[in-house]
């Protein structure tokens, strides 16, 4: 049922504004714009300058410590359903995982899947998994959460419980991405949403009536681009993954990467399940493609991609918007582009 209701949503998101605005060629000066309307290359003419900025007193964080052991994976938000999901991703691999979640206890998730290709369900017991009290509110928690770690996975949203769309999607979303950056993390990456920045697509209206959730979201994307513009890409970088309407696992499984679409430009979206969705940010948060910095892509299932608006509909099949896809995380991964150069129309 949540399969059918997400395709008849999207199927009218696609076509509620059909006819409101043809598609510009990339060769347009309209489509010459990055993504978030920052500056293109500055942090590229940082790399050919020789680093890092100066003075900054930055310094990334090793994939393993001296003594050779691997550094943890944090996931901010580890109690809730898909932050759960990637603590126990995390697991499965032998990553060393540290939950981050309000109360400082943690839960595995209600239901475990099984991956393709892994023989076992992840273990909750051993050195792996560690535990740490972190309200996104709290700016000494979150430096005391993310320090040592290779990566950091912002899996919160808002809640009664948690606070709210500004204080959890926005500014806990921007407050982490700083405290990565003060602490060295290599890569940051941030779980947001398809249309977040189409404010007219039926999804972004919708959801948004949930208090203001979407600008929000948007808000602290930007937030986030912002401050990583001013950091060498080769310290640290981000990745804004915007996944589709999401849904509980399907027979207990993980369907992996083959059954998975990527694109960017926030055009297309689909559903997805909120275990795959955790694979592929755990799966973005360890990978050492070279490619794969300062990006942001949607996510959702290949079969069930929608144009987020009507007039994006071509799209789906003219080739301007580059619908990615893989047998691998490493294929699928392998087309992303950098925010700022790729087609966004």
């Amino acid at each position: 049922m949540a399969r059918l209701f997400y395709s008849i949503f999207y199927l009218a998101a696609g076509h509620a504004l059909v006819g409101t605005g043809a598609l510009a060629p990339p060769s347009s000066p309209k489509n010459q714009r990055h993504a978030f309307n920052t500056p293109v290359g500055r942090r590229e003419a940082l790399v050919a300058a020789g680093g890092a900025i100066a003075g900054t007193g930055i310094m990334p964080v090793p994939n393993a410590d001296a003594a050779g052991s691997p550094a943890p994976v944090a996931v901010i938000g580890a109690g809730g359903r898909t932050g759960a999901l990637c603590v126990a991703s995390c697991l499965r691999r032998g990553v060393p995982v540290r939950a981050l979640t309000r109360s400082g206890t943690w839960q595995p998730p209600a239901t475990d899947v099984i991956a393709q290709g892994r023989e076992a369900a992840a273990s909750y017991s051993g050195s792996l998994l560690s535990v740490a009290p972190c309200d996104v509110k709290d700016v000494a928690a979150l430096a005391s959460g993310v320090s040592g770690c290779r990566a950091v996975i912002y899996a919160a949203s808002a809640s009664k419980k948690g606070g709210s769309a500004k204080e959890i999607d926005n500014v806990g979303v921007v407050s982490a991405g700083d405290a990565c950056l003060r602490a060295g993390v290599g890569r940051y990456v941030v779980i947001s949403s398809t249309a977040a920045t189409r404010p007219k697509s039926l999804g972004y209206v919708f959801t948004n009536v949930f208090g203001g959730i979407m600008d929000e979201k948007r808000r602290g994307e930007e937030g986030v681009v912002t401050a990583y513009s001013k950091t060498d890409p080769a310290t640290s970088t981000y990745i804004i993954i915007r996944p589709g309407g999401l849904e509980e696992p399907k027979l207990n499984a993980i369907l992996g990467p083959s059954s998975l679409e990527l694109s960017q430009g926030d055009a297309l979206a689909g559903i997805v399940s909120r275990a795959d969705l955790a694979e592929a940010s755990v799966e973005a948060a360890l990978s050492s493609a070279s490619n794969l910095r300062d990006s942001s892509f949607e996510l959702y299932y290949a079969d069930s991609a929608q144009p987020c608006e009507g007039r994006f509909k071509p799209l789906l099949e003219n080739g301007m918007v580059a619908r990615l896809q893989g047998e691998t995380y490493e294929t699928l991964f392998s087309g992303i582009k950098p925010d700022g150069e790729y087609y966004v129309p």
